[in-house]
C-alpha cells in the first residue's frame, strides 16, 4: 500500500513536529552555506581555473533541479518520512567524502551526486513544512519555516570563510558532517502527517495522468529561476570579486545579507497573506537591482556591506512571496510536486547563474557581470504581471 496526505489542515501550527523540521532543514542549509563561498577557493585549491569554478556549482544545482521533480512527485504519492530519512543520509554520505577530493574531476562527480540529494532532502523538507501549516497561514509559516534557514545562512558563510583562513578545508568538511548528523538524527523524532493509503493500481494511475509541474506553479517558478540567476552569481563570485579588489573579510556580505533576510521575513509572510504578492515582489526587485549596481561599482567592504543590506532585504521579499503563492495556487494532493517545482527553479536559477557568471567574467570582467544580473530581475516583472 501506498500513502498521500490527509488531514494536515488540522495540524498545530508551531508544533514540535513543525519546529523539528525547521532545525534539521535549517542543519543541512547550514553545510550548504559552509560550501557556497568556500568550495570555489577549494576548486582553485586543487588546480581549477574561473569557469571551472562556476561548473562545480553549477553540476550541484543543475543535479537538485533533476531530482526535484521526481522526489515531489514520490513524496505526493508515497508519504514523507523515508524519503526524507534516505535523502538525508546520502546527503550525510556525500558530505563527509568532500574529505578525500584532490582532483577535479572526481569532485564533479561527487558534486552532482551530492546535488540529487540536496534537491530531495528540501523538497521533502519543504513539502513536511507546509502540510504542518494550517493553509490561511501558509505565507506567514512558510516565513518562520524560511527564518531557521535565514538565520543559520546569517552565519554559515562568515563561519566557513573563517574556518578555511584560520585552519584547513579538512576542518570545514568534518564540521558540516556533523551539522548532517544532527539533522538526521533530528528528522528521526519527527511525527509525520497522517496519511491515507491508496492501492498500487491506484499509484500507477495517479502516476500517468499527473504532470511533474502542477497546474498554476509555472509562471512563478519562472519568476524564481530569474531571481535566483543574480543569487548564483554573488555566491559563487564574490568571494574571487573581493580577493581581485583586495577587500577583506567578505564573509560579513553573508552574514549581513542572511540578517536582513531575517528583518525582511519577519513581514513579508504576513504582508502575502493580507494583501497578496504585489507589494512584496516591486518593492523586493527593486531593492535587489540597487544592491547589484552598487555592487559593481563599489570599491571597499563598506560599499559591499550597504549592498548586501539591500539585496537581503530585497531577495528577503521575493523568496517567500513566491514560494507561498506557488503551494496558493497548487491543489492540496500536488504540494510535494509544488515543492519540487519551486526549488528546481530556485536551483536551476543558482546553477545558471554560476556558469554564466563565470563566462561573463572571463570575457568582460566581475563589474559588468553584476551589472548585467539586473537584466532577469527586469524580466521577471512581466512574468508577474501576466501571472496575477
Amino acid at each position: 500500500m501506498r500513502s498521500t496526505l490527509i488531514g494536515a489542515s488540522s495540524t498545530p501550527f508551531l508544533s514540535r513536529n513543525f519546529i523539528l523540521i525547521c532545525i534539521s532543514n535549517a542543519l543541512v542549509f547550514f553545510t550548504f552555506q559552509l560550501l557556497l563561498p568556500t568550495l570555489p577557493l577549494f576548486v582553485r585549491e586543487v588546480g581549477g581555473r574561473q569557469d571551472v569554478v562556476g561548473l562545480v556549482i553549477g553540476v550541484f544545482t543543475l543535479a537538485a533541479v533533476i531530482s526535484r521533480p521526481w522526489i515531489g512527485r514520490w513524496v505526493d504519492l508515497r508519504g514523507r518520512r523515508d524519503i526524507y530519512l534516505i535523502s538525508l543520509l546520502v546527503f550525510l554520505v556525500t558530505t563527509v567524502s568532500y574529505l578525500g577530493m584532490t582532483a577535479i574531476w572526481p569532485l564533479l562527480i561527487l558534486r552532482a551526486i551530492h546535488g540529487l540529494a540536496w534537491g530531495a532532502v528540501t523538497t521533502t523538507a519543504g513539502t513536511v513544512a507546509t502540510d504542518l501549516i494550517p493553509s490561511h497561514r501558509q505565507g506567514e509559516g512558510m516565513g518562520y519555516y524560511g527564518l531557521f534557514t535565514l538565520i543559520s545562512g546569517a552565519f554559515g558563510p562568515f563561519f566557513g570563510l573563517w574556518i578555511i583562513e584560520n585552519y584547513s578545508f579538512t576542518v570545514l568538511f568534518f564540521i558540516s558532517t556533523c551539522l548532517v548528523a544532527i539533522a538526521w538524527t533530528a528528522a528521526q523524532k519527527i511525527k509525520y502527517p497522517p496519511v491515507s493509503s491508496i492501492s498500487p493500481a491506484q499509484l500507477l494511475e495517479r502516476k500517468a495522468r499527473e504532470s511533474f509541474i502542477p497546474k498554476g506553479t509555472g509562471l512563478p517558478s519562472l519568476m524564481v529561476l530569474c531571481s535566483t540567476l543574480t543569487l548564483g552569481a554573488i555566491s559563487t563570485y564574490l568571494p574571487l570579486f573581493a580577493a581581485d579588489r583586495k577587500i577583506s573579510n567578505i564573509g560579513l556580505f553573508f552574514t549581513v545579507y542572511a540578517l536582513a533576510m531575517v528583518c525582511s521575513r519577519l513581514w513579508s509572510g504576513k504582508l502575502f497573506d493580507r494583501k497578496g504578492p504585489l507589494l512584496g515582489m516591486i518593492s523586493g526587485l527593486c531593492f535587489m537591482t540597487l544592491s547589484l549596481i552598487l555592487i559593481s561599482f563599489t570599491q571597499d567592504l563598506k560599499g559591499l556591506l550597504f549592498s548586501a543590506i539591500l539585496y537581503g532585504l530585497g531577495f528577503g521579499s521575493v523568496h517567500p512571496s513566491l514560494q507561498a503563492w506557488t503551494i496558493q495556487r497548487a491543489s492540496n494532493d500536488a504540494k510535494g510536486r509544488a515543492n519540487g517545482t519551486f526549488f528546481a527553479a530556485f536551483d536551476l536559477g543558482i546553477g545558471l547563474g554560476s556558469i554564466l557568471a563565470g563566462l561573463i567574467v572571463e570575457w568582460l570582467g566581475y563589474s559588468p557581470m553584476f551589472l548585467l544580473c539586473i537584466v532577469p530581475i527586469i524580466f521577471t516583472v512581466p512574468l508577474f504581471l501576466r501571472a496575477r
